[in-house]
């Protein structure tokens, strides 16, 4: 197993020397939790999650029997393009060779350093999976069954709804906008001091999505 990164950009790539114990990425959908009036705790699927992760990586002062082949011995090397990488902001693939992980990824501050007077350099890397706005966008409205067209002004303008019984601000949110967890600003908008307590009858205006 060898634990690969390169770039989306120019395909350059890195070969990290020495494959550390263990990783872990975090894949899946996010889960949020409402506190419901009369009826108690309710869970909704929220959206695909974006994993945040940490990797610490040993980069020896020298090729050894134990790091990867074609490893030139120059960790100082390897630290200028990992933070070239970070200071430009650039689109990775973080790939974990004989698994399904394949991702996306951008890199946060690269730490690094020497530990024991014998020139081998340790790093750590901040990895957060990344995803263009477009597909987010495209996924939301595939979540709600939304199918994309062009917003009119008529749209965009502030719309009226009238609650009914069984009505729950997250779904009104989720129904206008798209996305449930705007039923705290929607409340805020609308001067409803909890968002979980709205009535039949009551009048919830739901204004364009920037006005929130």
């Amino acid at each position: 197993m060898q634990i690969v990164f390169r770039s989306v950009k120019t395909n350059t790539q890195l070969t990290m020397p020495v494959t550390p114990a263990e990783f872990a990425v975090e894949v899946g959908r996010n889960v949020t939790v409402l506190d419901m009036s009369q009826t108690g705790e309710a869970a909704f699927p929220g959206l695909s999650a974006l994993f945040d992760e940490q990797m610490e990586f040993l980069l020896p002062a020298e090729a050894r029997n134990y790091t990867q082949g074609g490893y030139t011995g120059d960790p100082y090397a390897m630290v200028k393009t990992l933070t070239d990488w970070s200071e430009a902001g650039e689109v990775l693939r973080l790939i974990v060779t004989d698994t399904p992980v394949n991702f996306p990824v951008l890199l946060g501050p690269v730490r690094y350093g020497e530990q024991d007077g014998t020139g081998d350099v340790y790093v750590r890397l901040t990895l957060r999976q990344y995803r263009e706005l477009a597909a987010e966008t495209s996924e939301i409205k595939s979540a709600t069954g939304n199918k994309t067209r062009s917003t009119s002004r008529a749209q965009q303008a502030a719309r009226v709804h009238t609650v009914v019984k069984g009505d729950t601000l997250w779904g009104i949110a989720r129904k206008y906008y798209g996305n449930g967890a705007l039923c705290y600003k929607l409340a805020k908008y609308n001067g409803i001091k909890n968002a979980n307590l709205i009535y039949p009858g009551n009048k919830v205006t739901c204004p364009d999505k920037s006005k929130l």
